[in-house]
């Protein structure tokens, strides 16, 4: 077919899915599975003009930077300053002048990210040619493509993409995996404001409008018939969340609560309350900061909403969540698994959400909390309001007495560690 030819000068700026190598031709079932972001869409379709042909299908929501993403089988190897160009065949539905976007994400072995705009301005087929500048990285695992790409740019259309070819660097290890998921929460309906979960029964959800940041994905954990599915972040290379149009009220809520399980190099990652009142303001509670990061293991956070209203989050403006790499730092952080972000007006220790039972008498008291469990407990820290730790302990017993004579009146939560996972207790000191 006829196709115009357009070079684009170098800008750089710096920032177990089946995935696939350079040439992306879109006549494997590897190369659909990107994911988009920002309000886009894509899929793999029949080209219009040719029905022998498979195409990459992106059609943009009007959002200044709307696209999808893929990961990558193979690293994408802009090393070589003489071997550093990606072309790609790309259809324009008119002659419109339009603005689009090509990124880089998640290198270590040099800048980070890399990215190259392009314009089209005229209908039909175009061959694009990027050249990238010197001094680029040679492990690139994801590709990104933004349909409409620009601050203020709001232009919306339907576009196809073909042939983006490249040189290709090593093949990408496979990520860490679970071996199963997190257990589906049973906290009752009336007492959830669910943002995040595979439980159908909840009918007070988080409104989502958008999501931003870069997702790994969606995995399906539960080898069985049964769905379990959880997010897949990276967070050597972004982080990711979501946005609702609201703000919502949450105020009625006093706890937030997630699962996680973080690979083996992870050190820690954020997660972000948004509030909107007024101005927006983030609010963080930071693994491995905050609490220790548990590797290789499912682990339940359990949060006092008390923690981020006392840190300026507006609890009748919530706005936005998100998970971010430590410090928004990609240095040694890596691949964790988020499952069953709720708000709960109670904390999951009175609820059926674990697996083993926790006693604590008396509660509240004005001297001593005696814990018990079915199963041995392993290690217990204990935070104050703000999430400070107080006490730390590895008493390998099924009970614990913990002396509260000289703390102050107020809440506590006593995290507790065992052999069938990790839970978090409320008390009270009179």
């Amino acid at each position: 077919m006829n196709r115009i030819t357009i070079l684009c000068l170098a800008l750089v700026m710096p920032l177990s899915i089946l995935a696939q190598e350079l040439p992306l031709d879109f006549e494997v079932a590897e190369d659909d599975n990107w994911s988009a972001f920002n309000g886009a869409t894509v899929g793999v379709v029949v080209d219009p003009t040719d029905a022998g042909n498979q195409v990459l299908e992106l059609s943009s929501n009007g959002v200044d930077f709307d696209g999808a993403a893929l990961n990558m089988g193979t690293y994408i190897d802009l090393s070589d300053d003489n071997n550093n160009t990606i072309t790609l065949d790309f259809w324009a539905p008119d002659a419109t002048s339009r603005t689009h976007l090509l990124k880089l994400e998640g290198a270590a072995n040099g800048p980070v990210a890399t990215e190259l705009y392009f314009n089209t301005n005229a209908a039909g087929w175009q061959t694009i040619t990027l050249d990238f500048g010197p001094g680029l990285a040679n492990d690139y695992p994801i590709l990104v493509l933004f349909a409409d790409a620009g601050g203020g740019n709001t232009a919306t259309g339907t576009y196809y993409i073909d042939d983006i070819s490249g040189p290709n660097g090593a093949v990408i290890p496979e990520d860490p995996v679970p071996s199963g998921p997190a257990s589906i929460p049973t906290v009752p309906d009336s007492e959830v404001y669910s943002i995040y979960n595979d439980n159908p029964g909840y009918s007070t959800n988080f409104p989502v409008a958008y999501d931003f940041g870069t997702l790994s994905g969606e995995i399906d954990l539960d080898d069985t018939a049964n769905v379990n599915n959880a997010l897949k972040f990276n967070f050597g290379v972004a982080g990711w969340g979501q946005g609702e149009g609201g703000p919502d009220d949450v105020s009625s809520y006093g706890f937030v609560s997630f699962d996680y399980w973080a690979g083996p190099m992870v050190v820690g990652f954020d997660f972000v309350m948004i509030s909107n009142d007024g101005g927006v303001t983030e609010h963080k509670y930071q693994i491995s900061i905050q609490e220790p990061i548990v590797n290789e293991a499912w682990t339940t956070v359990e949060i006092p909403m008390s923690f981020f209203t006392n840190i300026g989050f507006a609890d009748t403006a919530f706005w936005q969540w998100k998970f971010s790499p430590l410090n928004d730092s990609v240095d040694n952080n890596g691949i964790v698994y988020i499952d069953n972000l709720l708000l709960t007006q109670n904390s999951l220790s009175t609820s059926e959400f674990d697996l083993e039972s926790v006693g604590v008498y008396p509660n509240p008291t004005t001297n001593n909390w005696n814990i018990n469990s079915k199963a041995e407990i392993s290690k217990l820290v204990l935070f104050d309001m703000l999430g400070k730790e107080i006490l730390s302990i590895v008493p390998n017993t099924n009970e614990v007495a913990i002396d509260a004579t000289s703390y102050k009146t107020g809440v506590y939560f006593a995290r507790i560690e065992g052999e069938n996972g990790t839970r978090t207790v409320k008390l009270v000191k009179q």
